[in-house]
């Protein structure tokens, strides 16, 4: 996973994969057939462990705004540190191998209707607490949170200055200050 996730599909030679695992070509492909399952595997591995570390707390049932506003907040607080700049895989194989592989695109589909539903939800719930107004279109908005927070992770990828990463993250902060209901504002600005 680490591999792939540094140096992408075509970046990463099988030879290359047979040392850092520690096995032989033979083993390799009888264990996985092929480098594309064993790069679908790699992908399935960072969705159980990394995205799953990540999004937990968005994933709640009970999810709202704060989970939103703290994952914003922690993404661009990471910007610029080390590691940020290995993205995300997910992103990473949409950029390198979406457009091509079908086996990818079906990873890649999953995520982005993943984190779009978990935005979704998370707002939908706070909808429903009164805190954003009766008619803010959850899909729509978890979709555009999705999309923005993905392009996140491919400017830190392609290294992009993180005060950019950083500033459109507090830019979305802001929209979301926008869906609060009016009596909510204040409250929310006071950290209630």
């Amino acid at each position: 996973m680490d591999l792939f996730w540094r140096d992408g599909f075509h970046g990463t030679s099988t030879q290359t994969l047979v040392e850092s695992m520690g096995v032989n070509r033979f083993s390799l492909y009888a264990e996985f057939g092929n480098k594309q399952n064993l790069y679908e595997a790699a992908l399935q591995l960072y969705a159980q462990e990394v995205v799953d570390q990540h999004f937990r707390a968005l994933e709640s049932e009970d999810a709202g705004l704060p989970q939103i506003e703290a994952m914003l907040a922690g993404f661009a607080a990471a910007a610029g540190e080390p590691g940020s700049e290995l993205g995300c895989f997910m992103c990473n194989c949409a950029t390198e191998r979406g457009a091509e592989d079908s086996g990818s695109q079906v990873f890649v589909h999953a995520h982005v209707a993943r984190i779009s539903a978990a935005l979704s939800k998370a707002l939908s719930n706070a909808r429903e607490d009164g805190v954003i107004r009766p008619e803010v279109n959850t899909v729509q908005e978890g979709q555009f949170l999705a999309t923005l927070l993905l392009g996140l992770f491919v400017l830190q990828r392609a290294k992009v200055d993180p005060a950019v990463v950083r500033s459109s993250a507090h830019i979305a902060l802001a929209h979301l200050q926008q869906l609060l209901l009016r009596s909510q504002v204040q409250r929310h600005s006071a950290g209630e």
